[in-house]
């Protein structure tokens, strides 16, 4: 999605107008980062070229919030930055409650679609379907580590439209995987590690490279884990592409 100047905004909840013309499903994608090394790298996965969506491209892992995601949302609670930040540009009805349900659907399509489970050794209890591998392996998932560092709205024409969120999170917080031939969701072929320079030789969606530059700055000065630093927001409106700031 290209990128037009926009002045910081406020954390004004004002539903988005796109949102209001046609259904927008909310989802969410994680940024895992490894730091370890000389220069930091981030998890990406290569979509199955048979798939409809966006196929034979790299992106991170995600997709969109299910029912589950909202139901377990109940037992969690997000720092207050982070909740502001999601809740930032939303209708009414958007709550806490959505805010740490975009957070958990980030963690879980990231267990289904590369087999990294993230959180901390606990007991989940009774669960949801949708959790029952967090469940087994006795690992409870801890959406409050997740940094949210930019939202999208596709735009429209596309055969699937999200308000998705992109959060970062440090790989340290991995604390179980399963072999990639074993992952519950198939649509990845392939899955790596890469420096930001390999990165961008990748096959990329225009919003991801987007995004990646705006990671590329946090990480440049360190910001990445600050919940109070306003993130951007990308959108159409009347057929512009906007970048504000929320």
């Amino acid at each position: 999605m290209p990128d037009s100047a926009g002045a910081a905004g406020s954390l004004s909840r004002v539903a988005p107008p796109s949102a209001r013309r046609q259904l927008i499903r909310p989802a969410a994608t994680l940024i895992l980062l490894d730091e370890t090394g000389a220069s930091p790298r981030i998890m990406m996965g290569r979509r199955s070229p048979k798939l409809a969506f966006m196929p034979g491209k790299y992106v991170f892992p995600g997709g969109r919030m299910e029912a589950s995601d909202l139901r377990l949302a109940r037992q969690f609670q997000l720092p207050a930055d982070v909740e502001n930040r999601l809740l930032a540009a939303t209708p009414a009805r958007f709550g806490a409650r959505q805010a740490v349900g975009l957070a958990l659907a980030a963690i879980r399509e990231t267990f289904e679609e590369v087999g990294a489970m993230l959180g901390t050794p606990g007991a989940l209890g009774d669960g949801d379907a949708g959790w029952s591998g967090f469940s087994s392996a006795g690992i409870v998932p801890d959406p409050a580590s997740l940094m949210p560092v930019a939202r999208a709205i596709t735009p429209s024409g596309m055969p699937r439209r999200f308000d998705t969120r992109f959060f970062c999170v440090s790989a340290d917080r991995i604390v179980s995987t399963l072999p990639f031939a074993e992952r519950p969701d198939p649509e990845f072929d392939s899955l790596g590690w890469f420096s930001l320079d390999e990165i961008a030789a990748l096959d990329l969606p225009a919003i991801t490279r987007q995004v990646l530059s705006d990671i590329e700055d946090r990480l440049r000065d360190g910001s990445w884990r600050d919940g109070s630093r306003p993130m951007p927001f990308y959108r159409f409106l009347r057929g512009r592409s906007v970048r504000e700031m929320i």
